[in-house]
């Protein structure tokens, strides 16, 4: 009770009257309300004034350029968060696949994935140890469109774990344990940079897969 009052009493909506019989509490005029709502729209004008002002103050004191990062996922939802921070690359994703993303995302999550590359126009170029993949999808206008896929021999690289490049990413993700589901995710110009030269130094020595239908079937 007495810490309403209190704050009742902060804000000017009671006061309190000492006479002879001691301490009395008195509700203020309901003017008073309006006062002080007046008041805060005057605090607030003056901080939204003020805010331009603050912003720039704050950029001048952050860097520009953020330093490398390195993030850990661990378990299925990791691998999950891993594959839709996919949606995030600007026009082109390269990636080392062991099988499509239906091993390790539910059906309904893969589409979702594959739905959302297309509509944010992300090409994806993938090299794989596979020589035929059934189909896999529904999503038509990603296989027709925005997928490109070649195939290349494990005696040249054996592909044991997953592997995106896209921005300044480059992310690992190893799925082929049961008890052991984790992804790195590297943010590192240089380093995706040179993973980028990498991959197409590889791209060039693979054999292209021939897209059958437009379902995701391919075969060399």
């Amino acid at each position: 009770m007495y810490r309403i009052l209190d704050k009742l009493i902060s804000i000017e909506m009671v006061i309190q009257k000492y006479d002879e019989a001691g301490f009395k509490f008195l509700a203020s005029s309901p003017t008073q309300l309006e006062l002080l709502l007046a008041k805060k729209a005057a605090t607030l004008a003056q901080m939204r004034a003020s805010l331009p002002g603050m912003v720039e103050q704050m950029e001048r004191l952050v860097p520009t350029t953020k330093g490398s990062e390195v993030f850990y996922y661990k378990g299925k939802r990791g691998l999950s968060q891993v594959n839709f921070n996919l949606l995030k690359a600007r026009g082109e994703v390269l990636s080392y696949e062991i099988a499509t993303a239906d091993v390790y995302l539910p059906p309904r999550e893969a589409e979702t994935l594959r739905q959302g590359l297309v509509d944010k126009k992300i090409m994806v170029k993938t090299i794989t140890n596979m020589t035929k993949i059934p189909n896999f999808t529904q999503v038509k206008e990603l296989v027709l469109n925005w997928w490109e896929i070649r195939s290349i021999e494990p005696s040249k690289l054996r592909i044991t774990a997953d592997v995106f490049v896209y921005n300044d990413v480059y992310a690992i993700c190893n799925y082929l344990g049961k008890n052991d589901v984790f992804c790195l995710e590297i943010h590192n110009k240089n380093l995706a940079s040179l993973q980028r030269d990498i991959f197409f130094q590889l791209w060039e020595g693979a054999r292209p897969m021939k897209i059958i239908g437009d379902g995701g079937r391919a075969e060399v």
